[in-house]
């Protein structure tokens, strides 16, 4: 039977998720974070898939979102780079908390996501030599080429935004995958991403793989192309990230 926990870990509302038989024991930990405009309550079912592998698995709210709900910035995509760096910045608190309670089975340590918390997950990769393997559901690894696109866009759209979001943004460049994929280091990391995704382009992704590919840190890297895919994740796909989670954090 699964036990789902909800505690606030300093100021972070989360959710545990875990076998109520194994709550007290050291277990492989899944850190696991939600997309644009959602909360962890829409990661539950991965969730369960996930603790249903012997997996601890985390869910916290990003800021600006579910319990931390924020009024969106008219100044586009602002409010979005703030959640992931929200997220980021917050990482360690959550992975601290279970490490000084010793409930972490062998260090063993994935992080996942989906579209916005794929790209925290790509970014962590940058900094988080801790983390064992991680998943990026169609979050680009590309944070620079993303934050352009958004410029762009709304340049065209003729839509406020200030000259210097660049600079206002600027640490997003000390989290850029794309721009450090040595960062990867022989870790287990798993991209998905679908073709016909409106949101995310599908190509910085797949380009980034094709870039990597034959390098010796890149050797546990996958890539599976969703056909005609949008930006959903559908139970199959779920299935497919818990069992990666599994062989990897076993």
């Amino acid at each position: 039977m699964l036990k789902i926990y909800s505690r606030i870990i300093q100021d972070v509302p989360t959710l545990e998720v875990v076998k109520e038989e194994l709550t007290d024991q050291a277990l492989p930990l899944v850190i696991f974070y939600h997309g644009w405009r959602s909360a962890k309550e829409q990661v539950l079912t991965q969730a369960r898939k996930l603790a249903r592998k012997n997996i601890r698995v985390l869910l916290p709210d990003a800021i600006n979102h579910g319990q931390r709900h924020a009024d969106v910035s008219s100044i586009p995509s602002f409010t979005f780079w703030n959640s992931i760096q929200g997220n980021i910045s917050e990482f360690s608190l959550l992975r601290e908390y279970y490490q000084r309670r010793d409930l972490i089975k062998d260090q063993k340590i994935g992080v996942g996501g989906y579209s916005m918390g794929g790209m925290t997950t790509s970014a962590l990769l940058t900094r988080h030599p801790e983390i064992t393997a991680a998943a990026v559901i169609m979050g680009t690894p590309n944070l620079n080429a993303y934050a352009r696109l958004v410029r762009e866009d709304a340049a065209k759209r003729k839509m406020y935004y200030p000259k210097d979001l660049e600079l206002l943004t600027s640490w997003i460049k000390y989290y850029d995958l794309n721009s450090q994929p040595e960062k990867i280091a022989h870790r287990p990391v798993l991209f998905w991403h679908g073709t016909s995704d409106p949101r995310i382009p599908y190509r910085q992704s797949k380009d980034f793989f094709d870039r990597i590919q034959g390098e010796d840190y890149a050797q546990q890297v996958a890539f599976i192309t969703g056909y005609k895919a949008g930006h959903l994740v559908e139970p199959r796909l779920m299935d497919k990230i818990a069992n990666f989670f599994e062989y990897y954090l076993e």
